[in-house]
C-alpha cells in the first residue's frame, strides 16, 4: 500500500512504499487516527514532519501528522509518527456564539461546520480549501442550543444520537477538503432489499472474536435542570423503567438560555419550547451513558465478505455464533486496518465501543 505525503499546501512531496507497520483506524462517530513506523532514512525524515498529510493510495480519507518519535533499538533506527484524520481539524474550532436551532439534524451539522470553519464572520477562523459536500436530505429533526461548544465534540454528540456519521475527505485533483454526512447501509438479516452480510466463524469469515458487555456507566432516566434559581428553576425529565430497571442521573443544563432574539431584543421563550431544548440535552447525555455491547473481531480477508464491497464503516450487519448463543444485528462503528510484514488485517468493531478516559471525563 503506497502512501502519498503532502505538505500543508497540499503539494505532493513524496511517496513512501516500504514501512514496517501501519495502523489506520476509521471511525463512524469520531475522527479516525493512524500510526506509522518506518526505518529512519534521509527520505523518511524529510517527508514525515508535523502537519504533513498522509494519503493512502486509492483512498480519500487522509490524516495529518501530530506527533513524531525517533528511536534506536538493537542498532536499528526507526521513525514513528501518529496523527488524526483531517476531520480533527474541526477540533480547532468552537461554536463561537450562542446557537438556537430548530430543524433537520443534517442542516445543523452542516451549519456548525459552515459557520465556524467555512464561512465564519471572522475570516481568521476560516479553514482554507474546506467546503460542504453533497446534501443528503436526511429527515431527522432536532431542537438544539449551544454556546461555545467544541465543533468536533458537538458533531460527535449529535451524530451518535441520530445515527449519522460525518467525515472530511480530500479531493486530490481540486486540492479541497470536503465535509460529508452519511449513513450506513442496512445489510442485516432483517431486510430483504440487498444480500445480507453475516459475520460468523461458522462461515469461516472470522479468525478471532471478542464479546464485551457492561452496564457500568448506564443511565436511562434523567432530571434536567435549566435556568432559574430555587422553585423558579426550569426542570423537566426523561424517564424510563421502574424498580431496579431504573437508572437515574442529574443533568445541570443552566447554560441553556430561555431567551431568544426578536427585533434586536431578547424575549423569554415559551416554557414548552424551552423544555424541548432541555429534553434534547437529556437525550444527548443519555446517549453517552448507554450499555456497552461490543463485539470486535479479526476478519478473514479471503472470506466471502469483501471489505468496502459487502460491508463498510457504518453499515448494519448480523453477527452469528451458535456456540456463544448470539445473533446480533449491529452497526460497524469502527474499522482498524493493519499493514505489517506483508500482511493486511481488517479488525471491525461492532456496536458501541468502550469510552476512553478522555471520553469519560468529557461527559461530566
Amino acid at each position: 500500500m503506497e502512501l502519498f505525503i503532502l505538505n500543508k499546501e497540499f503539494e505532493l512531496i513524496g511517496i513512501i512504499e516500504t514501512y514496517t507497520f501501519l495502523r489506520w483506524v476509521r471511525k463512524f462517530y469520531k475522527n479516525g487516527e493512524f500510526e506509522l513506523h518506518c526505518k529512519l532514512t534521509n527520505k523518511t525524515v524529510s517527508l514525515l514532519k508535523e502537519d504533513n498529510i498522509i494519503l493512502k493510495k486509492d483512498d480519500n480519507e487522509v490524516g495529518f501528522i501530530e506527533t513524531l518519535k525517533l528511536k534506536m533499538l538493537n542498532g536499528e533506527e526507526t521513525i514513528v509518527v501518529k496523527g488524526k484524520f483531517t476531520t480533527a481539524y474541526l477540533n480547532r474550532r468552537i461554536n463561537w456564539d450562542r446557537l438556537n436551532f430548530n430543524g433537520k439534524v443534517e442542516d445543523l451539522m452542516r451549519k456548525l461546520v459552515s459557520d465556524n470553519a467555512i464561512n465564519p464572520q471572522n475570516q481568521d477562523r476560516k479553514i482554507s480549501n474546506l467546503r460542504l459536500g453533497e446534501y443528503n436530505q436526511f429527515t431527522e429533526d432536532i431542537n438544539y442550543q449551544n454556546s461555545f461548544g467544541n465543533v468536533l465534540e458537538e458533531l460527535e454528540n449529535i451524530g451518535t444520537l441520530y445515527k449519522i456519521g460525518y467525515k472530511i475527505i480530500f479531493d486530490f485533483n481540486s486540492k479541497e477538503f470536503i465535509f460529508n454526512t452519511y449513513k450506513g447501509i442496512d445489510r442485516t438479516c432483517n431486510q430483504n432489499t440487498i444480500a445480507p452480510c453475516i459475520f460468523s466463524r461458522e462461515f469461516e469469515n472470522i479468525l478471532s472474536q471478542e464479546l464485551f458487555k457492561t452496564n457500568i456507566n448506564y443511565k436511562n432516566t434523567c432530571l434536567i435542570a435549566g435556568v432559574g434559581e430555587g422553585e423558579q428553576r426550569k426542570i423537566t425529565s426523561i424517564e424510563c423503567g421502574s424498580g431496579l430497571n431504573r437508572y437515574e442521573t442529574y443533568i445541570d443544563a443552566r447554560d441553556l438560555s430561555n431567551k431568544i432574539k426578536k427585533n434586536n431584543d431578547e424575549i423569554e421563550m415559551d416554557i414548552e419550547k424551552y423544555k424541548s431544548f432541555l429534553i434534547e440535552r437529556g437525550k444527548q447525555k443519555l446517549s453517552q451513558l448507554k450499555k456497552i455491547n461490543n463485539f470486535s473481531s479479526t476478519v478473514n480477508t479471503k472470506g466471502n465478505n469483501k471489505y468496502k464491497i459487502d460491508y463498510d464503516l457504518g453499515d448494519f450487519v448480523t453477527i452469528l455464533d451458535s456456540k456463544w448463543n448470539i445473533q446480533i444485528n449491529t452497526q460497524i462503528s469502527e474499522i482498524e486496518e493493519v499493514y505489517q510484514n506483508g500482511k493486511h488485517e481488517i479488525n471491525p468493531v461492532f456496536g458501541s465501543s468502550f469510552p476512553s478516559i478522555s471520553d469519560f471525563l468529557r461527559r461530566f
